[in-house]
């Protein structure tokens, strides 16, 4: 039986739990441990989601290993990468030197466990994110490491086929069934801002748009972790199907936040986003609503009261979203790779 290793970046890691749920129904064995600890051993294959957390403890220990001993790497991709109007000799430098810098601030402890080395990595740990997260890549590709890079967003497949990367790009969107459901709940929540606020851009935006629907009496729902805490799990479930609108901004203009789409179309709550320059998936106008930030107020307030147009669409992002399991894009992944 093959054993496949599912990283974990934090307890309780929702998306790495389904992944190892999923591995373990496909006849694999899953095998379960934390990205700063030790490696298990005789891996075939490693199936990273994110990252949520340091790549370097992970890296520096496949590296270690002699290459007939390595398990394959498959990294699931769920992060941005640097903005892609940059120059890409900036880019490629900016995120090897983060690299670089991310592999001073840790060290091995003896049992091998891995830990940030004082204040360099207290400094690093959440500064220039997505310069490491594209140092990371190119790294893992200089010592052949990476098997391949799961993506579906068109501008890092673009980004990254310039650099011969191996890109599994799913055919079709996909969904967990525990993302999600129709309670049949009463939709008391006119709009609801779920997520880290995280830049200012998006701060401002945000108040912008709930100073203006304020001005309507349209109170807006913040699960941000400021007002209110995150929720996960059933509680996020439930939260969204309590749901008409889920607004979308992005953090940098070129973003892509998918993950939103995915769990308010399963839950049939209506997102209304900013223009978005790497989304084909869904559809404007038949799946979401997308309009100029300074429209969004307005579209709001037209969806909140034509609940038949807003209930079309969010059925058609219903069914596009559970056309294609997650299972069956894991099953086909795994297959292939492991069968090369």
């Amino acid at each position: 039986m093959k054993r496949i290793g599912i990283v974990f970046w934090e307890k309780g890691d929702g998306v790495a739990l389904l992944h190892s749920q999923i591995v373990q129904r496909l006849g694999y064995e899953p095998v379960e441990f934390f990205w700063d600890q030790k490696l298990p051993e005789c891996l075939d294959l490693i199936l990273l989601f994110g990252p949520w957390g340091s790549m370097v403890p992970l890296t520096n220990q496949l590296i270690a290993l002699p290459p007939a001993q390595r398990p394959k790497l498959v990294w699931w991709l769920s992060e941005q990468l640097p903005n892609p109007a940059l120059p890409d000799w900036l880019r490629y430098g900016g995120g090897l030197l983060r690299t670089r810098l991310e592999r001073v601030a840790y060290i091995e402890c003896p049992d091998g466990s891995w830990k940030l080395r004082g204040r360099l990595g207290k400094l690093l740990a959440f500064k220039a994110i997505r310069f490491r997260y594209y140092g990371d890549l190119m790294w893992l590709k200089r010592e052949g490491i990476l098997t391949c890079v799961v993506q579906g967003s068109g501008l890092s497949k673009r980004v990254l086929a310039k650099h011969s990367f191996r890109i599994y790009s799913p055919p079709n969107p996909s969904s967990f069934p525990e993302w999600g459901g129709d309670l049949r709940l009463e939709r008391d929540i006119p709009v609801l801002w779920i997520g880290k606020i995280a830049t200012r851009r998006r701060r401002r935006l945000l108040e912008q748009v709930e100073r203006e629907l304020g001005k309507c009496g349209v109170q807006m729902l913040r699960i941000d972790g400021e007002r209110h805490p995150y929720v996960f799990g059933e509680e996020r479930t439930v939260l969204l199907n309590r749901t008409k609108v889920v607004l979308n901004l992005l953090r940098a203009e070129w973003d892509n936040n998918a993950m939103r789409f995915h769990i308010a179309a399963l839950n049939r709550a209506l997102v209304v986003t900013e223009p978005i320059v790497d989304q084909a998936t869904f559809v404007p106008g038949v799946h979401l609503v997308e309009v100029p930030v300074e429209q969004i107020p307005d579209r709001i307030l037209h969806y909140l009261a034509h609940e038949d147009e807003r209930q079309a669409i969010t059925e058609q992002a219903y069914q596009l979203i559970t056309r294609t399991k997650r299972e069956d894009v894991i099953a086909q992944l795994l297959k292939d790779v492991l069968s090369d």
